[in-house]
């Protein structure tokens, strides 16, 4: 590696080591992408396959929803309150070593790791980094370190093959084009043995089965949209139930080893935690 880490101000020496094409997978410079922002753009777009135009759709609305934190989600209480509900969830899995944040945007999950971890956030939205606020930083104190980003699709991850211990994927793969060509490059990335932690919610929750009232808000959302009130669209690409994310895991490589209903969302949010099988 001949370039330095003033390459880009998202990047250090580590990161810059495992960088590989997205499409080839070979280990490239950090030259061989472009800069935006200070951040490595290695984004590669599935434009002609089937979901494209939805998952814009969807990114172009999160990436606004973002841009724009105002009243009572971005506030000092908010953040903190996100905190609480979120840390029992990282004491049930200790995430340790090199770690990457699929997803990860400014890598608040930072929060519940040690500061010595090895941590890479990548994320479509190449301008997330504006997105942090006085509030946010004051709760978030992990945002006053620097972070490895880079702005990447999950379908095609730009590292070399097994270059991390963990990779993470909260509320995430439910918006992706292509699930299972995501969870092929999770098993690509990890290290012999590694594991990934997913964070989702699913339809149903723990029971599988929606309610009365969820079925009713759902009829209303559709019927919202439908007569022009767009901001009741939903903008998941993927719909899973539990039984779907579990054999999604298990079809690409990797054995479930624990599954942690997360207490604040009353059995509807599940982390699955899977290791990596040769």
């Amino acid at each position: 590696m001949t370039l330095s880490n003033d390459y880009s101000k998202y990047a250090d020496e580590f990161t810059l080591s495992i960088l590989a094409d997205p499409i080839t997978k070979q280990s490239v410079s950090a030259d061989q992408f472009r800069l935006e922002d200070g951040v490595i753009d290695a984004r590669v777009f599935l434009k002609n396959t089937l979901g494209y135009k939805d998952w814009k759709q969807g990114q172009i609305a999160y990436e606004a929803w973002e841009s724009k934190p105002t009243g009572s989600k971005n506030t000092l209480e908010t953040y903190l309150k996100e905190i609480k509900y979120d840390r029992p969830i990282y004491e049930h899995f200790p995430m340790t070593g090199k770690v990457l944040d699929v997803g990860g945007g400014i890598g608040t999950v930072r929060q519940f790791l040690e500061e010595d971890t090895r941590f890479v956030s990548v994320d479509p939205f190449v301008s997330v980094m504006k997105t942090i606020t006085p509030e946010r930083l004051e709760a978030y104190t992990c945002l006053g370190r620097p972070l490895n980003f880079l702005s990447a699709m999950a379908e095609f991850l730009p590292f070399t093959e097994e270059s991390f211990n963990w990779v993470h994927m909260r509320s995430m793969l439910d918006h992706v084009q292509v699930p299972d060509l995501v969870m092929n490059e999770v098993h690509r990335v990890l290290a012999p043995g590694g594991r990934v932690l997913i964070g989702l919610m699913v339809e149903g929750g723990r029971s599988g089965k929606m309610s009365l009232k969820q079925r009713a808000k759902e009829i209303a959302r559709t019927l919202l949209v439908a007569i022009g009130i767009e901001r009741y669209k939903d903008h998941h690409v993927w719909h899973p139930t539990y039984d779907n994310l579990r054999k999604l895991i298990e079809d690409n490589g990797f054995k479930i080893e624990d599954v942690y209903w997360q207490p604040y969302w009353k059995d509807q949010v599940c982390y699955v935690q899977a290791q990596k099988q040769e």
